[in-house]
């Protein structure tokens, strides 16, 4: 399995553990040079500084999606992810959400609400 695929793993599996379905799986993979990224290596106070495998997580999710539920597919991201072999200090996560009502998975049709298991 090459790295890529652990990580895309990985995130799918926390993001299941934390109760999306299991076929909700859409994920992007951009790749950039080394100087094509500048990260600060202890910014906001980590206790040992980044390595150059940094992953910047762009998550999407419903408007209106609770900090819980947040907190808890961060914490999943990051636990599946180190069982990965990544450093959670290397692990960047932001959320931005989206108007389901903006968005289509195909067809040309809406988005339906997304079921969440408890």
């Amino acid at each position: 399995m090459s790295e890529k695929d652990a990580v895309s793993a990985a995130i799918h599996e926390a993001s299941v553990s934390a109760g999306y379905p299991e076929d909700d799986h859409f994920q992007r993979f951009i790749s950039l040079e080394g100087d094509d990224l500048r990260v600060s290596p202890l910014y906001p106070d980590l206790q040992k500084p980044r390595t150059e495998r940094v992953l910047m997580i762009e998550v999407l999710v419903s408007s209106g999606t609770g900090q819980d539920r947040k907190r808890s597919l961060l914490s999943a991201i990051v636990t599946h992810l180190q069982a990965a072999g990544t450093d959670p200090n290397d692990v960047m996560v932001f959320f931005g959400e989206i108007d389901r009502a903006s968005s289509s998975f195909g067809g040309g049709r809406p988005a339906s609400p997304v079921e969440v298991r408890r």
